[in-house]
This record gives C-alpha cells, sequence and structure tokens, in this order.
C-alpha cells in the first residue's frame, strides 16, 4: 500500500525546482500589478488637485471661523480624489473638523468634536 504523504513528498522534491520558478513568477506579477494600480490611482488623483492647502484652508475658515490647528491632506480611495482635513478651534472652543475637496474645492463634511 502506497502512503500518500509519501507520495506527496517525493512530487515536491522532483519539482521543487519548477514550484519555486512558478510561486516567484506568481508573487512578483501580483506585486507588479499592485504596484501599478497604486500608482496609476495616485497619479488619477494627484492629477485632480485644483486647490491648494491655504485655498482648503481659507474655505474653511469661512464656514467655520476660528483658528487653523492643521490642514492635513488625504488620499479618498473610495472616489481616486485628495480631500484636506481642516482642523479648526472655534470661538466656543470646540474643536471642529471640515474636510474640503481638492479638486472642486467644496466642502464635503464636518465634524463636530464636542458632541
Amino acid at each position: 500500500m502506497n502512503n500518500p504523504v509519501k507520495k506527496i513528498s517525493e512530487s515536491i522534491t522532483t519539482y521543487k525546482k519548477k514550484l519555486i520558478i512558478g510561486t516567484s513568477v506568481f508573487v512578483l506579477t501580483i506585486s507588479g500589478l499592485a504596484i501599478g494600480g497604486v500608482t496609476f490611482i495616485y497619479s488619477t488623483a494627484k492629477a485632480n488637485i485644483n486647490y491648494t492647502p491655504e485655498q482648503a484652508k481659507e474655505i474653511a475658515l469661512q464656514a467655520v471661523p476660528g483658528e487653523v490647528l492643521s490642514v492635513n491632506k488625504k488620499l479618498e480611495l473610495d472616489e481616486f480624489r485628495f480631500e484636506y482635513n481642516v482642523k479648526i478651534k472655534d470661538a466656543n472652543n470646540i474643536l471642529q473638523e471640515v474636510t474640503v475637496d481638492a479638486n472642486l474645492g467644496a466642502i464635503t463634511d464636518f465634524d463636530n468634536y464636542y458632541d
């Protein structure tokens, strides 16, 4: 009676070089596709930036007057676009976060950290 584990072990030993080459080609192909996809997404999003962080800051201050604490650029993967998250301390000492679309200059979200 032949042992199935022994057969598998012998097959692996026989085809070891082909398995290593095949696995390496597979991993390199997947890595290349992933890098290409990320590059495409980033370049598409970057090409659609029409507003600078300073302009986003001014847009946010028009909606929420106060002291700007930070402006961060963030890649939104759902729609392949950049957004600016502007954190503002308003007159009531409440932290507000205003999200401004980097392409359109429109405010897309408000977050109030008081609630």
